[in-house]
């Protein structure tokens, strides 16, 4: 169940970046993400009252949840659809793949709620380089303007920001409910989002179609509400790092769809990009004390 879970979630935010695209096209970013998680809290709303699901919550995880919803929603969520006015689909995917470094950085360094192993690190800078191999000719085709930088460094403080984020679910609200704790950040991110966009935005170049509002109702169903608390269910029971490798393989997901999609050929390039992510991955995964041990017991019965 937990990894058919894992492959439903890179499915879904692998073909999300695409979904982000459209809905650009008719929404300004602060405001096209308010109008997808109002969707998202409207569908998870249907649920809870379907499934009686207690949305009670301790006072002191409010204030956790508060926090968490910021780093979310605005950073995370608004810089990437800010960001990606300026940048294609692919080049987002590669900045945002410091989302796993930020993520071992945060639960080793700063909130020291898991233990240092240099395997997991080298897995993870292992996984950006395979990112940033697969999406190489978009990079390349990139001008590098002063827009384009801004939202480049949107991407990344995003990544950070949502790194932050779940790696303070993990420490702090691990036994709270997942459907209730993604309702209630989910709630307090669409009221950060709607104040930032009514404080920045412009609402007179808002155009509605049925492209658009597909990709905003998909973003709001698929991708926000069922995966949010699906997510949040698997973080109980995976480490934040492990999970956080959903990034590496999201992009390997958008090539294949528009392979099978839009026919576009995969570049021998984006096949070796593809190998060393999974390369990075296996070095996350791997326990190299156990292995250790494992080689000893073996080595130790061989001369007997």
């Amino acid at each position: 169940m937990r990894i058919l879970t894992f492959i439903f979630l890179c499915f879904v935010w692998g073909t999300t970046w695409i979904a982000i695209k459209i809905s650009l096209e008719g929404f300004p970013p602060f405001a096209g993400a308010a109008l997808r998680f109002m969707l998202a809290l409207l569908f998870l709303l249907i649920f809870i009252r379907l499934k009686k699901v207690s949305l009670r919550m301790l006072r002191r995880d409010f204030w956790i949840v508060s926090l968490s919803a910021f780093l979310m929603y605005v950073l995370d969520y608004g810089f990437i659809y800010w960001g990606e006015q300026y940048l294609s689909a692919g080049v987002t995917a590669i900045f945002f793949a410091t989302f796993p470094l930020f993520t071992g950085i945060w639960t080793t360094f700063l909130l020291r709620s898991e233990r240092f192993h240099w395997n997991k690190f080298i897995g993870l800078l292992l996984g950006l380089t395979g990112v940033t191999i697969v999406f190489f000719d978009q990079l390349l085709l990139t001008q590098f303007d002063r827009n384009v930088m801004q939202g480049a460094g949107a991407i990344v403080a995003g990544a950070a920001g949502g790194a932050m984020s779940v790696v303070l679910i993990k420490k702090h609200l691990f036994k709270v409910n997942p459907v209730s704790l993604s309702f209630h950040q989910m709630a307090q991110g669409v009221l950060f989002l709607l104040f930032f966009s009514l404080l920045l935005e412009d609402h007179h170049g808002i155009h509605i179609s049925l492209r658009v509002m597909s990709a905003v109702i998909y973003l709001g169903a698929a991708g926000s509400a069922l995966a949010f608390a699906l997510y949040y269910w698997l973080l109980q029971e995976w480490s934040a790092i492990t999970l956080s490798l959903i990034i590496y393989i999201t992009p390997l997901v958008a090539l294949v769809v528009d392979y099978l999609v839009f026919g576009e050929v995969i570049q021998p390039e984006a096949v070796l990009g593809m190998l060393i992510i999974f390369s990075g991955l296996v070095f996350v995964q791997l326990d190299f004390v156990r292995l250790r041990r494992t080689l000893r017991k073996l080595s130790g019965k061989l001369v007997e």
